[in-house]
């Protein structure tokens, strides 16, 4: 018997799935377009290309020391089925060709780690991207989508039955590659949870009507798979224990639904929401959502049925994971996110290193959603561009900013002496990366403190996330062998006296002041913070609605005063789209909180503000006023003058922009001295 985990023993301990042991209770969920990314051609000059990259993001939650790790969304049809553009047709009947000969290597390569391969099929039903290539999704019943392009074919009963002999099909090629076994996706508002529907499931043959009709087309897959692949072929489903949307299934549709999928299957894995409407369903958990979303509804299954029950939504902490399992709750928890944001989350848990975990922030940076949901959305683009995670510069995954990965990027060719001037998360991060690299380190930051713009989190709980990422930068600086000297405000004179060999100007950004009559008197997004909203009274009125301006907002709804945003745009938070917009402008607008876009400020005084609308003056009262209008870069120039060696600028103080920005920025120009 294995020892028991002195730090987290109910999550490092192994678990029975069917026929398979897993060594722990976590599993890596499956990644948006983990496989599409497999096979395509190096279109972006990357190196190594797209292939490689995707084996390295798998094998980095492997090798981090997850118990299972899955293979995100392959479709079992690839045509009616054909989620994207770029998704590869794979045949399904070859043993031969280079798909298949990689996903036999990468299985192979995630054993070798002790962890379970399972591969995912998902089945788009109507919701099939429109992609031009004149072929109709299939749903349970035919209707034209609101596009007003898009027909839905109904799937006939001889086409379910060829549904169903594509999945087997598919199962048997990821089973001859070595892989374990499969999650079935029934979730999201996919083509399982479609027939379940009756929103989406009109049929009055077999497969309509009652309850146990709907679930006929699930229950008759399962059934048909494990026939086909006998009992040591694990078969895991991904359910919606609620889709959080009104006349949608709910709990007790769940744990009816899997009671039938029951008898066929080995792990049930609870999720949540829907695809269209991923962020009001709780599909991605945002900083406005509670972490581990669905542990209770999770239980709730649990409690009615035999197999063992995993969780998966907001969990970025071990402390919650073992918990959820120790009460009993769950048996397993699933991780999506956070396996981006740190993949050895698993292995710092177990070797009792928690306080290093880079906890993920549920920003949506590196998986936007679709745009649109919000309904002042409608004007952007459908689908928002991948991107790395805000706060893992390592970051692997395809859609990663690297062009070269990390790991081949050259050593220094000496120690170097290092300024780095600015104690922000940018500064912090590119002097814990450059100590790393061997370099020496003198990090400066005027103010008593690190942390710099992020020290605003220490008063809200929204951001609790980025307090623990901040609090993070500051221990593992203080970890180093980082000399750090607060209340230094760097000078010309500092830097002919350091000599260093090499400087990353990190200096930050300062309040946006525009020219506005009588703009001083409002006070600025971070002074109010910093006096813990003490001076607001109980009305305020907040100057921009741009995402600085509608996050300030919603704190201050959150601390119980009356809050009027003015946007001179016409809509909110227009730089930003996708499920996180939607989240913060749901929460301005389910709380309360009132907005004037179109409309510019002219003046401005303790109580009131003065904006032409639409050709319309307008004049709004409160006790008070936030000039939350954006930031400017701090200048440089004087520094630049003085420094006689290499120098990078880095994060705000190039331009005033985001957390992952700076990060990214910090730590390339450490891993750039050489």
């Amino acid at each position: 018997m294995s020892e028991q985990n002195p730090y987290f023993p109910h999550l490092f301990s192994p678990i029975k799935v069917g026929s398979k042991t897993i060594k722990n209770r976590i599993e890596a969920a499956p990644a948006l377009f983990a496989f599409e990314h497999y096979i395509e051609a190096d279109a972006f000059g990357y190196y190594p290309p797209m292939p490689k990259r995707a084996y390295y993001m798998l094998e980095a939650k492997a090798r981090g020391g997850a118990g299972s790790v899955v293979l995100g969304e392959l479709s079992p049809n690839h045509t009616y089925c054909k989620r994207f553009p770029f998704e590869p047709d794979i045949d399904f009947t070859s043993r031969e060709d280079e798909i298949f000969n990689i996903t036999k290597q990468t299985a192979e390569m995630i054993k070798s780690y002790g962890a379970l391969p399972i591969g995912e099929l998902l089945s788009t039903g109507e919701i099939k991207t429109y992609i031009g290539d004149g072929i109709n999704p299939k749903g349970p019943s035919e209707k034209d989508l609101d596009d007003g392009i898009t027909h839905v074919d109904a799937f006939t009963e001889k086409e379910i039955r060829e549904h169903i002999q594509e999945h087997i099909t598919a199962c048997q090629w990821f089973k001859d590659a070595g892989w374990e076994g499969i999650m079935i996706h029934c979730g999201h508002g996919w083509l399982p949870a479609q027939f379940l529907s009756p929103m989406y499931n009109k049929r009055t043959d077999s497969y309509g009507g009652s309850f146990e009709n709907r679930a006929r087309f699930t229950v008759e897959l399962l059934q048909a798979i494990r026939k086909a692949m006998g009992p040591d072929f694990l078969i895991e489903i991904r359910v919606s224990s609620d889709e959080h949307l009104p006349g949608r299934l709910n709990l007790d549709d769940a744990v009816k639904y899997c009671q039938l999928c029951e008898p066929y299957i080995d792990l049930i894995h609870v999720s949540c929401g829907h695809y269209l409407s991923s962020s009001r369903s709780w599909e991605f958990t945002t900083t406005y959502a509670p972490h581990g979303a669905n542990i209770d509804n999770a239980a709730v299954i649990k409690q009615n049925v035999s197999v063992p029950v995993a969780v998966v939504g907001g969990i970025n902490s071990p402390e919650m994971a073992e918990q959820a399992i120790a009460s009993g709750k769950v048996d397993m928890v699933s991780m999506g996110r956070q396996f981006f944001a740190d993949p050895e989350f698993p292995n710092k848990a177990m070797e009792g290193r928690a306080d290093e975990i880079r906890r993920c922030l549920r920003c949506g940076r590196c998986y936007p959603g679709p745009s649109g949901e919000h309904e002042t959305e409608k004007w952007t683009v459908k689908f928002p561009p991948l991107d790395s995670c805000t706060i893992n510069p390592y970051d692997v995954w395809p859609a990663s900013h690297h062009k070269i990965l990390p790991e081949l990027m050259p050593q220094p060719n000496a120690s170097r002496k290092v300024l780095i001037v600015g104690g922000g998360c940018g500064g912090m991060q590119a002097a814990i990366t450059a100590s790393d690299r061997g370099h020496q380190v003198i990090l400066c930051e005027k103010s008593h403190t690190l942390g710099g713009l992020l020290n605003f989190t220490d008063h809200t709980d929204h951001k609790i996330d980025i307090r623990n990422f901040k609090d993070l930068l500051i221990r593992e600086v203080s970890k180093r062998p980082i000399e750090i000297r607060l209340d230094c405000e760097v000078r010309a004179e500092l830097i002919q006296t350091i000599q260093p060999e090499a400087v990353i100007l990190a200096t930050g950004s300062d309040d946006l002041i525009l020219p506005i009559e009588g703009i001083d008197q409002a006070f600025t997004a971070m002074d109010v913070y910093k006096n813990d909203f003490e001076h607001l009274g109980k009305s305020t009125i907040v100057l921009g609605g741009g995402l600085v301006g509608c996050e300030a907002a919603a704190d201050y709804i959150a601390h119980g005063i009356h809050t009027t945003i003015i946007e001179m745009q016409e809509c909110l938070m227009p730089e930003t789209t996708g499920l996180y917009r939607t989240a913060v402008h749901d929460f301005i607008d389910k709380n309360g909180g009132k907005y004037e876009v179109n409309a510019t400020v002219t003046k401005v005084g303790k109580d009131f503000v003065t904006a032409v609308q639409n050709g319309q003056e307008i004049t709004l009262h409160a006790d008070s006023v936030v000039n939350a209008m954006g930031r400017k870069a701090n200048d440089t120039s004087d520094l630049k003058k003085a420094i006689s060696v290499p120098f990078w600028e880095i994060g705000d103080c190039v331009k005033a922009r985001q957390i992952g920005d700076a990060i990214r920025e910090g730590w390339t120009a450490a891993m750039e001295i050489l």
